[in-house]
């Protein structure tokens, strides 16, 4: 009997000390931009020490943010993958440049798409660009 107890509190206290991701939705605040989310397939997220959830409108956005704070303060970071709409850890997932049109729809800005598999991600990249993970994705933008 004692080891059911512990196996049930065990796996009890397993189940709360992971994060999760909380659902991003459409029309959220980037917390570092202030722009609308307005495609979820960019969008990303970050749980603080808190537990506490923090939309981002894209991978570039959250790396932006990320890189200003030296990576400190989080507890979990997570990002869309394009394909499936699933929010993933930044760390297991492959980046592909791209170029997504800004509010007013006249400029692009460079930004990530993410994926869970590498096939993905090597099917989106455009113009022989190199694939990158998180670490290069933080260390490829400029903080401002």
């Amino acid at each position: 009997m004692k080891t059911l107890y512990a196996l049930v509190l065990g796996a009890t206290l397993l189940a709360c000390a992971s994060v999760q991701p909380a659902a991003v939705q459409a029309g959220d605040r980037c917390l570092r931009c202030r722009r609308p989310v307005a495609d979820l397939r960019l969008a990303g997220e970050i749980i603080d020490n808190m537990r506490a959830p923090f939309p981002f409108r894209t991978a570039g956005c959250l790396a932006k943010y990320v890189k200003a704070n030296g990576g400190q303060g989080f507890t979990a970071i997570f990002v869309t993958d394009y394909r499936t709409g699933r929010m993933l850890p930044a760390s297991n997932a492959w980046f592909a440049p791209t170029e997504i049109p800004t509010a007013d729809g006249k400029r692009t800005e460079a930004d990530y798409l993410a994926f869970g598999s590498r096939r993905d991600a090597d099917a989106a990249r455009a113009h022989n660009d190199p694939l990158l993970r998180w670490t290069q994705v933080v260390a490829d933008v400029s903080a401002n």
